[in-house]
């Protein structure tokens, strides 16, 4: 009997046009599954190798590998230009002036004194 192997195989997306990362274990349907990058299916193939035992197919850890060292290496040419090109959009946006804050009108108080009579007017 052959002994179980924990495999990682590149596999066409239905629902676009990405490729997928399977982590299956060989001889079982139930162990599948379907991670979007190659780190992320790394992580779950130690995952499962720690809960069965089963050990990695020495193929699919280089082909990982290989995956995560290219993706790496495109991410840090991209921050490594990001710099130049953000210093000058920097410099262009002016910062907004506040306005100075202006003093609400205190109400005035006229004094009623007690010798006036209010006029009562009709109305018709």
């Amino acid at each position: 009997m052959e002994a179980k192997v924990i495999i990682v195989t590149v596999v066409k997306s239905n629902k676009s046009e990405n490729n997928v990362w399977m982590v299956a274990i060989t001889g079982e349907e139930q162990g599948q599954a379907y991670c979007k990058s190659a780190y992320k299916a790394m992580r779950f193939a130690f995952k499962l190798k720690k809960q069965t035992g089963f050990r990695i197919e020495d193929a699919s850890l280089k082909a990982l590998s290989e995956e995560i060292a290219q993706l790496k290496a495109a991410a840090a040419e991209v921050e490594a230009e990001k710099p130049a090109e953000q210093e000058p959009q920097a410099e262009a946006k002016p910062k907004k002036q506040r306005k100075p804050r202006t003093k609400k009108a205190e109400p005035v108080i006229v004094p009623i004194s007690n010798d006036v009579q209010p006029e009562l007017i009709a109305f018709q």
